[in-house]
């Protein structure tokens, strides 16, 4: 089906995402305000209540394979709505939990599956647009952000009232909210889009009898009600008739016997996963993916520690659960407003990325220093905005380096390279904090790495204008 792009519809489906990401990101979103209610709740070490949260985020980006395959051959909307029902029902299971290995498999594992199966709008925002690819792909993305904005005082809230296990009941309840994003991403109907081509018609394959014409033919009801009837068999045989060519019945006859025969695997559907796969010879394929690790794994464990961290240093609680809205806004206002400035032309998209992983590098190295309430809100909301930047532009950069068609697979391997790095927060949650005393040397960390790696961008994005500029040399 071809999709109209940059059309009042396809900003439509971006509301869906958005719709979507705003109610499903609850959970993984008060990551810091659960991460405190498991400790005062259950009694357990800041290692093993990091790991149902650790494992929501191994098991969202595990599952980015699979769902990569799966809109092979289902449709996305279909794909959502089983995530949003799979990840809402999860939750609200954790009302039964006694302990965090109850955690690890409802909050963790069959939830992260669920969010999994939503890692998907990347895909369906590339194919709705082209010209306003990373404005769409912030308005997606900014789902999540409010959610950080609006529901850890919410949650905090509700841990007041009801408890870890009361509260985990109502945020699944919440969730369930995200359905109807799902329905807005469903395709318009085959009648809304059909052009005046052909009248339509419809092929009726009879029940066998004794006659051969029966046996190997069929009738086309046209919508006058006329009735013409065709040997299926002459059809297959008259395949480079110029008629075949000219009537849509004939081809859909030939298509009919095609579908029943079966045969062995072509050449082409081997070329096909071939060139499906082609990505993984890109260098910038590695780039992106590695880039999208460290964004998450940065976000996550800045999100899961950064209340305890406050509160390490003296901070009320409350106040402490607010500095995840404060970074919540400025990654919001980064999200919606700064892809306007690499659809443009302002700057590069590679140098965005440089940028930004430079800034968020030094608000990590600046935690441990301005640990006052409000530094603390500053560096929260440079931190918001470098990750917001950084955000949006990782599907548009696969799709321009590895193209749309293979976004789907590709992204899902990214998203695996990404659960994967997760698994080593909670051991390094434990050493720093648990056996060193404190997060600092984890903030430390955390900033070398984005440093060097904002130098890499830098590189590339030379390297990708050099080369771009000898493509231009070499045309003329």
């Amino acid at each position: 089906m071809n999709i109209r792009t940059d059309s009042p519809r396809s900003w439509l489906v971006a509301i869906g995402c958005c719709w979507i990401n705003l109610f499903s990101a609850i959970a993984y979103k008060s990551s810091g305000v659960i991460y405190v209610g498991v400790l005062q709740t259950f009694d357990v070490s800041r290692e093993e209540a990091s790991w149902p949260l650790t494992l929501l985020a191994v098991f969202i980006f595990a599952t980015g394979p699979l769902a990569g395959i799966l809109a092979f051959y289902v449709s996305i909307w279909k794909i959502s709505l089983c995530g949003c029902l799979l990840s809402s029902l999860a939750v609200s299971a954790c009302f039964f939990a006694t302990g965090t290995s109850y955690l690890m498999i409802c909050l963790g594992a069959v939830q992260g599956v669920g969010l999994g199966l939503l890692t998907l709008h990347n895909v369906i925002i590339n194919q709705h647009f082209r010209r306003h690819r990373a404005t769409a792909s912030g308005i997606s993305y900014a789902g999540p952000t409010i959610a950080s904005l609006l529901f850890p005082p919410l949650v905090q809230l509700l841990f007041d009232h009801f408890g870890l296990r009361g509260a985990l009941l109502l945020f699944g309840a919440i969730m369930l909210n995200s359905v109807v994003g799902a329905f807005l991403q469903r395709p318009p109907s085959t009648r809304s889009i059909a052009s005046n081509s052909c009248d339509r018609y419809q092929i009726i394959v009879p029940s066998p009898s004794d006659d051969p014409l029966d046996r190997n033919g069929g009738s086309v009801t046209y919508p006058n009600g006329h009735v013409k009837n065709y040997d299926l068999k002459a059809a297959f045989e008259r395949a480079e008739d110029k008629e075949k060519e000219q009537y849509d019945h004939n081809a859909e006859a030939d298509s009919f016997l095609k579908s029943t025969q079966k045969g062995v695997p072509q050449r082409k559907d081997i070329a096909k996963l071939q060139d499906s796969l082609s990505f993984f010879a890109n260098p910038m394929f590695y780039l992106v993916s590695f880039s999208f690790a460290i964004i998450l794994f940065n976000l996550t464990t800045y999100l899961t520690v950064v209340v305890d961290f406050a509160v390490d240093h003296n901070v009320p609680r409350f106040r402490a659960v607010l500095l995840i809205s404060s970074y919540s806004i400025a990654d919001l206002a980064a999200r919606l407003g700064s892809g306007w400035l690499s659809d443009r032309g302002f700057v590069s998209r590679g140098n965005m990325m440089g940028i930004h992983f430079c800034l968020g590098g030094l608000v990590m190295f600046g935690m441990p220093l301005f640990t006052s309430y409000a530094g603390q809100v500053a560096l929260s909301v440079f931190s918001g905005w470098a990750n917001g930047c950084t955000m949006i532009l990782v599907s548009v950069l696969l799709a321009e380096h590895v193209g749309l068609e293979r976004l789907p697979v590709s992204f899902g391997a990214t998203s695996l390279v990404a659960g994967l790095l997760c698994l080593a927060r909670p051991p390094l949650i434990g050493y720093f904090r648990d056996m060193a005393g404190d997060y600092e040397g984890l903030f430390r960390l955390i900033g070398a790495v984005s440093i060097v790696l904002s130098g890499v961008w830098f590189v590339a994005a030379m390297l990708l204008k050099c080369t771009a500029k000898r493509k231009q040399q070499s045309q003329h």
